[in-house]
């Protein structure tokens, strides 16, 4: 792991690199978005620092005759918020006015609602829309468990490569983003295991110490949330979606039946043992939410379910994101 001091001077460099005088021949651009009259462009680009790496992805409006000048004109500014919080092209809306995105994550760790505030740029009207990279897709429900008065969840979810973590009351909608944690795909992810400790919530890591807990969670989070050692802990097998026998009892007694179609099936070796892997998407009431169940089972038998394929799930009505197949159960 790098050092502070290591760290430290590679930002330095790489800032310093970013505040000087730069024309295009000292990047890479990464795209180029003309006007619909192309008097102006918006460029993309980034300065590659040999063995130093390459710096942050940074944006530029520019008259198109400008260009073989200075690019610290025009340049779209950045927030002073969490993560990457810069203002980048997304298209043109005519020739004097130009849609940009911002990272909503930015805001949501930060414990800010969204600014869509337009903001103009070497004499262009930028719009301003919230970045959306792969939340279009269901949440895929990770982990889920009861407080101890049962009145609130802790639900573990993510989309892509990306984790959230949310407590919520019971009968609530999940947020877009975890309001706890939203670790942004690409990012370190060294979280675990989530629970409940009272009314507080763990976070599991491995080696806990090494890490910031401001890094982690949201700013303004209602809860006390602490980061502990994994090896503190047993964490239930991975192959069970909820160690919480209590969403066991109230699906018994309560749950609705569905039908959720498989979305994604992978195999690989689990333990030494040939695993199936299967995702399914189900929908109640406008809500979407994905799941999923291994099945152990020798390759050479083949997969027991493809895509397109039905499960029956149950689920909760007042909670619908608490749910589970028949297969795993």
């Amino acid at each position: 792991m790098m050092t502070k001091f290591v760290l430290f001077v590679l930002l330095a460099f790489m800032l310093a690199s970013c505040n000087r005088d730069l024309h295009l021949r000292d990047v890479v651009v990464t795209n180029r978005l003309y006007s619909p009259d192309s008097s102006y462009v918006a460029l993309i680009y980034y300065i590659d620092n040999g063995a130093m790496g390459n710096s942050r992805s940074m944006a530029n409006v520019l008259m198109v005759g400008d260009t073989l000048g200075s690019l610290n004109k025009g340049k779209l500014p950045c927030k002073d918020l969490p993560h990457n919080s810069c203002y980048f092209p997304d298209h043109w809306i005519n020739s004097k006015t130009l849609q940009v995105t911002l990272e909503e994550i930015s805001f949501v760790k930060a414990g800010l609602p969204f600014d869509s505030t337009a903001i103009k740029v070497n004499g262009i009207d930028c719009k301003v829309v919230p970045y959306d990279n792969s939340y279009e897709r269901a949440p895929l429900i990770k982990h889920l468990s009861f407080s101890d008065d049962r009145k609130k969840i802790l639900i573990v979810y993510q989309y892509t490569g990306d984790l959230n973590i949310s407590a919520i009351k019971y009968g609530d909608k999940l947020p877009k983003y975890g309001n706890l944690v939203t670790i942004p795909a690409g990012n370190v992810d060294p979280i675990q295991y989530a629970t409940w400790h009272g009314d507080d919530i763990g976070l599991y890591m491995k080696d806990a110490r090494m890490y910031e807990p401001s890094d982690y969670i949201n700013k303004g989070v209602a809860y006390k949330v602490d980061l502990a050692d994994i090896g503190q802990t047993k964490i239930p097998s991975e192959s069970v979606l909820y160690a919480d026998p209590r969403i066991d009892n109230l699906l018994k007694e309560e749950g609705v039946s569905t039908k959720g179609v498989i979305t994604e099936s992978i195999w690989n070796m689990r333990d030494n043992k040939s695993a199936f892997n299967y995702e399914y998407e189900y929908r109640v009431a406008g809500q979407r939410f994905r799941s999923g169940f291994r099945i152990f089972r020798d390759f050479k038998a083949g997969a027991q379910y493809k895509e397109g394929d039905s499960v029956e799930v149950l689920y909760d009505p007042k909670e619908p994101l608490i749910h589970t197949d028949k297969i795993s159960r």
